[in-house]
Order: structure tokens, then C-alpha cells, then sequence
């Protein structure tokens, strides 16, 4: 699967005045927040608080801020809780001035803005005073007004600190969904919150910290590829959207853009004008079907300018088999032909292998239903006299699969959020 001529090809450079890296001009940035039943909104001056916070509440301010994520700031030691700020969108969904927010208790605020229940106040008040982590739905709407399609609220509380751990502010994020089934994870800060815990900084390069543990095989692939400074994602399927959970810097390096603006976030978001929805749909059969795959396709940075990533992904597995994450890894080639290494698994064998002891090309294997995917896609007839074991095991991993969601608990000694697996039939599938 993915062998051959990849669709971008001779597409490199669609438009010459967006790939000059020295315009000065950075692409319309898909990575905003998407809420469809939200008027629309104009921002406001960022929050600047007037005490230092941590590096990870700092990151996430910034990327609420560049999401347009919706949400207030509650002065946590008021007696009140009075809100101190208000986004534009969180003005926009109460559908009051921002003059009549800032200033005001929360609870006011909640009961004039949309009419909030005492007993769902009280709830959300409870969680700023606790400084825990809640998520809440709602009835109430901060959607587009009239509209009776978005009769509920979901909130997200998160308390903010010093690096001392000092609890200096709350932020809450507030959104207008469908219905009360809305899980944690669709909130932006949940996500982000959930990628900070995975990154560990050091003195020589960013390294990853799994939430979950890992197979030995699995864990033993991610090492190696941050020992050898490659460039990879790691994304977490059982939250809303497959968000991106950790980048390795030369990621960023490459990109452009930096953590605040990846982290939290669908892949798509490398995504542009001129990038081939076949080459798309190999990466969702690989994420649906739970497989190895690689494919060559057009992607931009953050400049604007387009590059040619040759993309490999495989699934992460935990010590039980199940599912845990997927690992992208990315490398910048110039000929849209897809290079000849079957996986990311077995490219990295091909790395770590010494090549006069063992020919790597002789005994690597296809990939697990590659040749099926490449069938039902293109509806071409598959290659014939393939290897025999590579289609039994498509084979036998043909079968349904379970869709997961995250839901959320509270651990009630540590305060953390933990995940566990629901079966999600009837949820509502995440937005393309």
C-alpha cells in the first residue's frame, strides 16, 4: 500500500508567492478552534496575569489564546469568585458585554448569561474552590441565539499556579454542544493538559513520557527514534479528534509552528489548498484499520511554504495488544515517489541493523493490508504473487473494530485526570 506515484506530484510549488519563505506572510492557519454553533466573534486583548505562572499554565494561556478557545478567568482566593477576563468568545457565547462580566461573581454571570441552574452552579463553583479539573455539560446555550439545535453548555475548569504550585487564577473554558454526552477531551484545555503531562524536557532534546504504558517492542520504537533525532508525532485515538499528544522537536523545527499551536490538535492541520484527498484517505484506512501504512504527500509549514513529506504511520500498542497511540514519523524528500521501506517499524530496523550482518531489503515484509486497502481505494486489482503471510494477516485482521471514547475521572488523592474506555455507540463522530 502507498507504493507508486503519490497524487502530489509536480505540486511542490502550486503557487509561488505562498512558498516564498521570505514574504513574511504565514499561512490562514487552520488550527483554530472549530465551533459551529458560536456566532461569530471578534478577539480581545489577550490575558496577561499579573503574577509569573508555570511554564505548562503559561503554554496552555498561549494556546487558548491562539485556539480562540472561549473562556473566562476567575480570581480563585475572591470571595466571589469574580471573573477577571473574558475572551472574545466567551463574550460572544454569554451574549453579554464584556464590561458586565469582568468584575461580576461567576455564579451571576452563569445565571443571567444563559440561565444556568443553582445546583449546576454550585457544582462549578465547588471545583474552583477545590482548584480540581472538572468537566461539565450543561442546559443552557451559549450557541448562535434562536438556535435550539445547541441547548447545552460544556465547561471546562482548570486551575492555573505559580511554579511553586500556588493557585493563582481558574480558567474556565465554556462551549455550546448537542447534547449532555459531550466528553472531557473535546474541550481544548483537557487535551492540552494531556500532551503537557507527555513531554519532558531535557538539557538535549524533548522527550516523550507515555500516560500508558507501552509494549516492550512499542517503547523500544519510540526510544530509538528520539535517540536518533527523527521527526515524529504521537497521537492519542481514544480522545476526541486523535489530537497530537507529543512532537519531537525537529517537528517543530520544521514546521514552524510551535507546541501552543500543535499540541491538542488533529495532524490535518499540516494539511493545504493542493493536498491530495487520496493521499488523505490512506492515512485514515491505516488509522481505522489499525495498520502500518506510508504515503507521500503534500504538506505546508507554517511560512506558507509546501514540502513533500514522505509519511509513515504505525499503531502503538500497550502490554495487553490494545491500542494506546499512533507514532507518525515524517521525512522531507524531493520526489514525490514513495520510498521503498514497507514501515516505520522496519525502517527502523533497517536503522538500527547492521547492514553487513543482515540485508534488510532481502527479509523485510510488506505491512499488514496493504495490498487490500490499496484495492478497496483505488478498486485497481492487487499485485499478484505477494507474500502469502502478509495477506493472511490482513486477513485475519479484517474484522470490526470497537470505537473508543475517553472518559474522565478524578483520582482523589492526586487531583489528576485519568482515561478510560467507554464503548461509544451512538457518539457523534469527530468533524473532518
Amino acid at each position: 500500500m502507498g507504493v507508486g506515484v503519490s497524487a502530489c506530484k509536480g505540486l511542490v510549488h502550486p503557487n509561488s508567492s505562498a512558498s516564498d519563505p521570505n514574504s513574511g506572510e504565514e499561512r490562514e492557519l487552520s488550527t483554530v478552534t472549530r465551533l459551529p454553533f458560536l456566532s461569530t466573534f471578534e478577539d480581545r486583548p489577550p490575558f496577561k496575569p499579573s503574577e509569573t505562572l508555570s511554564d505548562k499554565d503559561t503554554s496552555l494561556l498561549k494556546a487558548l489564546t491562539h485556539h480562540r478557545t472561549p473562556f473566562a478567568v476567575v480570581q480563585t482566593d475572591s470571595p466571589d469568585l469574580n471573573l477577571i477576563y473574558a475572551s472574545g468568545g466567551c463574550v460572544a457565547g454569554l451574549g453579554m458585554p464584556a464590561e458586565n462580566i469582568e468584575g461580576s461573581s461567576l455564579a451571576g454571570v452563569l445565571k443571567k448569561g444563559i440561565k444556568m441552574q443553582d445546583e449546576d452552579v454550585s457544582r462549578l463553583e465547588a471545583a474552583v474552590r477545590a482548584k480540581e479539573d472538572l468537566s461539565l455539560v450543561v442546559q443552557g446555550s451559549t450557541g448562535k441565539r434562536n438556535s435550539k439545535k445547541v441547548p447545552y453548555t460544556q465547561f471546562f475548569v482548570t486551575a492555573v499556579t505559580d511554579d511553586a504550585g500556588k493557585a493563582l487564577y481558574t480558567f474556565v473554558s465554556l462551549q455550546p454542544v448537542a447534547g449532555p454526552e459531550a466528553e472531557p477531551s473535546q474541550t481544548m484545555p483537557y487535551r492540552f493538559r494531556r500532551a503537557w503531562t507527555c513531554l519532558k524536557p531535557s538539557s538535549v532534546w524533548s522527550l516523550f513520557t507515555p500516560y500508558k504504558t507501552l509494549c516492550e517492542a512499542d517503547a523500544g520504537l519510540v526510544k530509538a527514534l528520539q535517540d536518533r533525532r527523527e521527526m515524529f508525532c504521537i497521537t492519542d485515538p481514544d480522545l476526541y479528534d486523535n489530537p497530537i499528544i507529543f512532537v519531537s522537536d525537529d517537528f517543530v523545527d520544521m514546521t514552524g509552528y510551535n507546541r501552543e499551536e500543535i499540541n491538542g490538535i488533529n495532524c490535518r492541520f499540516l494539511q493545504g489548498e493542493m493536498t491530495s484527498t487520496e493521499d488523505v484517505d490512506v492515512i485514515r484506512y491505516g488509522v481505522r484499520e489499525e495498520t502500518d501504512m506510508r504515503v507521500c504527500l503534500l504538506n505546508y509549514r507554517k511560512n506558507g511554504t509546501a514540502f513533500l513529506n514522505q509519511f509513515n504511520l504505525s499503531p502503538l500498542r500497550d502490554t495487553t495488544g490494545k491500542l494506546a497511540f499512533f507514532i507518525g514519523v515524517q521525512i522531507e524528500v524531493e520526489d514525490a515517489e514513495v520510498m521503498p521501506f514497507p514501515t516505520t517499524r522496519q525502517t527502523l530496523q533497517e536503522m538500527l541493523l547492521d547492514e553487513e550482518e543482515k540485508d534488510f531489503w532481502d527479509e523485510a515484509e510488506l505491512a499488514p493490508a496493504q495490498e487490500s486497502a490499496m484495492a478497496s481505494m483505488s478498486s485497481e486489482t492487487p499485485t499478484q504473487g505477494g507474500d502469502q503471510n502478509a495477506a493472511e494477516r490482513s486477513s485475519a485482521q479484517s474484522g470490526d473494530k470497537s470505537v473508543a471514547e475517553s472518559k474522565t475521572t478524578m483520582d482523589p488523592q492526586s487531583g489528576e485526570l485519568e482515561s478510560k474506555q467507554t464503548d461509544a455507540k451512538g457518539a457523534s463522530p469527530p468533524p473532518e
